[in-house]
């Protein structure tokens, strides 16, 4: 059946689930009830869901997450290098008015996040060919990870390659004149052919279409256009998830921190105590305008807590908030990893951040997504990107900037170079143009176009 999960994607999407789970705040950790806060031995239901409906995540994995995906795009991804051909393509690459930068972003969030994201490149067709569909034009569309169902590959000369791809999708359709109505929809991508599978009166899956898809030479497309960005890779399509142990530190986090509550809550009501020789009974109210008969020697008194479990409660939170932080920074420090030179590229003595090794991952990914849509074009290759990003951690813009103003001074960089620095720091707008600055500085006369210094004149 269309809808189930091969073996790779059920494990993926089961260790996923603490993600999804974090990601949804504090009304999804309450919604998923005892599986990230257990019950304690004898506590009543009543008390359970009390505790459980008062208690707050603290969102270290969400803020995280959005912090490490805002670094790598700190400054716009440098698309000199993609194909002309492609070019105009940026600005809405996927036909919902999202540029590349800000798809990227969305792609790259959900891969950090679960380990792997996938984006299929597609070409709408009328009739099948391209060349009867002149504003045609090839698209990306994002399959998040909790989208897919399944795969298939098999190895082309030693490389795996993907012949099957399936993924489902949330649908908003017309009921009626003015009515909408969501449906769920089954996408099948196979050698050469597409279909789409839709639940019939019967909650069964049917197949309502299926497009024979051409390639540019007019014959059916011999690959799935499937990218994936997989940033710890294990298996085909499949990687490990890189913040899984901020993730089980921010559910014990949120478990601490409602037995804290429960705790402030407990000690902040003192009991109160009988003693004496008279039995008062279970039922007794204690109340302003209440007369209670004590008896013979009989007296109350409160009994309050001493506080010290709160004390040590709150030192625990504040060092698992420590424990969180250390293991989200952890992306950005860098060792010295296995890479190749490419992936490495001028990173000094190979040491690189995870951050950056998942930033090239990146690239690359996208790379491989703008050479589908050169074929579809017709070509072979579509260009590369480049990610620069804030990646390191002791990156600091106005600081580094001095040492390129330094560098200038000496005489080793042109001005363009300290132009274009000073673009990717933001302290000049990514909308200003050198050759427009170039011919300002012109205009003022005195100005050395090599490095930016005053000319030396002689009488």
């Amino acid at each position: 059946m269309p809808q189930t999960k091969n073996s790779a994607i059920a494990q993926m999407h089961t260790q996923g689930a603490i993600i999804t789970a974090l990601l949804g705040g504090t009304d999804a950790m309450r919604q998923a009830g005892t599986t990230y806060l257990p019950k304690h031995p004898r506590e009543s239901q009543e008390d359970y869901n009390a505790r459980k409906n008062t208690a707050v995540l603290f969102p270290a994995f969400s803020e995280t997450l959005s912090q490490m995906v805002g670094r790598v795009f700190f400054k716009p991804i440098d698309t000199h290098k993609v194909s002309g051909s492609l070019n105009g393509f940026l600005p809405n690459i996927d036909l919902q008015n999202n540029n590349i930068n800000i798809f990227s972003s969305k792609w790259f969030d959900d891969a950090l996040a679960y380990g792997s994201s996938y984006v299929i490149v597609d070409f709408p067709t009328t009739n099948g060919t391209l060349a009867d569909n002149r504003h045609a034009r090839p698209y990306f569309v994002h399959v998040k990870n909790t989208d897919v169902l399944g795969f298939k590959h098999k190895f082309h000369h030693g490389v795996p390659v993907c012949t099957q791809f399936r993924y489902r999708q949330t649908l908003t359709v017309d009921d009626g004149e003015f009515g909408e109505k969501t449906i769920e929809q089954i996408t099948v991508w196979d050698l050469g052919r597409v279909r789409h599978y839709h639940k019939d009166d019967k909650g069964k899956w049917q197949v309502i279409n299926e497009t024979v898809v051409h390639g540019a030479n007019g014959k059916p497309l011999d690959f799935v256009p499937v990218v994936d960005l997989v940033l710890e890779p294990q298996a085909f399509f499949i990687g490990d998830i890189p913040l899984l142990e901020l993730a089980h530190l921010n559910v014990k986090h949120w478990q601490m921190q409602s037995d804290y509550h429960n705790i402030v809550h407990f000690v902040s009501v003192p009991l109160l105590a009988h003693s004496g020789s008279d039995d008062l009974g279970d039922s007794q109210t204690v109340a302003s305008n209440n007369l209670l008969q004590l008896g013979a020697d009989g007296k109350l008194s409160y009994v309050e807590h001493s506080g010290a479990a709160i004390g040590a409660a709150v030192t625990a939170l504040e060092e698992l908030k420590d424990e969180m932080a250390t293991a989200g920074a952890k992306l950005l420090t860098r060792t010295k990893l296995a890479l190749t030179d490419s992936q490495a590229r001028d990173e000094q003595g190979k040491e690189i951040s995870k951050l950056r090794v998942y930033a090239n991952r990146l690239e690359d990914a996208l790379g491989r997504a703008l050479d589908f849509a050169a074929q579809w074009q017709g070509e072979t290759d579509g260009g590369t990107v480049e990610i620069s990003g804030n990646i390191d951690a002791d990156f600091d813009p106005s600081a580094s900037f001095a040492d390129v103003l330094k560098m200038q001074a000496a005489g080793v960089l042109s001005g363009e170079t300290v132009f274009e620095e000073a673009q990717a720091r933001s302290i000049i707008s990514p909308q200003r143009e050198w050759q427009d600055e170039k011919a300002r500085l012109e205009l003022q006369g005195g100005l050395n176009m090599d490095f930016g210094q005053p000319e030396s004149k002689t009488s």
